[in-house]
């Protein structure tokens, strides 16, 4: 499940190549993302384009994904389309919707209270065990992507989604020094709940960094010390969650039973 290669070059984060598709609706609420074609668009392909997309917000809270104008920004058939959407429903990270489709979930404020226990259990001992096996290597490619996240101009939309997914690559980065796949998965399956709701942190007019507490995560790294580190992410990932509790407290997003999902 867990796939990512995270010593490779950081990656330009929207590439040229990748083309966006305007959701086919009466109304102009939800737009399909930029995704990476790839010649083949296979199978895999397909499954990991959509599970990072979802992950760095790229997809909303409710929206609906919809296997023809999937296959359009892909350039594909509907085969692989369709077997990872069928792939995300089934891990529920998607619901099963009608006419060969599938959305996104809205979560509730409870919900991302239960998901925040978790991640911080989880990533915190990712970042514990990572400390006694980090190398300068490893740590120069996660110093480079908090470098990049800080030259940033988080005045512009497109900056603020290159922002949101370096923000994704440096965690994982961190992680994946803990060599636990068992663990990467179990956290990337928490990021896939939780991506969406970033979205709505992205159109909020004045975006706010939340990364000054990489370079104490990145500083205690390098030491070996593991809970001195951990700590410091906590702080960041709690800081994190209580934007986006203020956020979905103002919001008029609705659960299927039509209640508010604010606190």
């Amino acid at each position: 499940m867990f796939t990512e290669a995270f010593e490779a070059p950081i990656p330009d984060v929207i590439p040229s190549i990748w083309r966006s598709c305007q959701m086919a609706t009466k109304t102009l609420k939800y737009q399909i993302p930029p995704l990476n074609a790839s010649p083949s668009s296979a199978i895999e392909h397909v499954y990991a384009e959509l599970k990072n997309a979802l992950m760095s917000g790229e997809f909303s809270p409710g929206q609906p994904m919809r296997l023809g104008e999937l296959a359009v920004a892909f350039g594909t058939s509907h085969m692989p389309i369709r077997e990872s959407l069928n792939r995300l429903s089934g891990i529920d990270i998607l619901e099963r919707a009608p006419r060969q489709s599938a959305r996104v979930p809205i979560i509730t404020a409870k919900g991302l209270r239960d998901l925040l226990e978790v991640r911080l259990l989880n990533e915190r001992q990712a970042i514990i065990w990572g400390a006694k096996k980090s190398t300068g290597k490893s740590l120069n490619y996660i110093r480079e992507i908090n470098v990049k996240m800080d030259q940033l101009n988080l005045g512009k939309n497109a900056e603020v989604k290159k922002y949101l997914k370096l923000n994704q690559l440096f965690h994982f980065a961190v992680y994946n020094l803990s060599q636990n796949k068992v663990l990467m998965n179990t956290i990337e399956t928490h990021w896939l709940h939780a991506g969406p709701i970033l979205s709505l942190r992205r159109k909020e007019p004045n975006f706010a960094p939340g990364h000054h507490n990489h370079r104490e995560i990145i500083d205690q790294l390098e030491k070996g010390n593991g809970l001195a580190a951990a700590d410091a992410l906590e702080r960041n990932i709690i800081e994190a969650h209580e934007q986006i509790f203020a956020i979905l407290d103002k919001s008029d997003l609705k659960d299927r039973a039509g209640n508010r999902v604010g606190a």
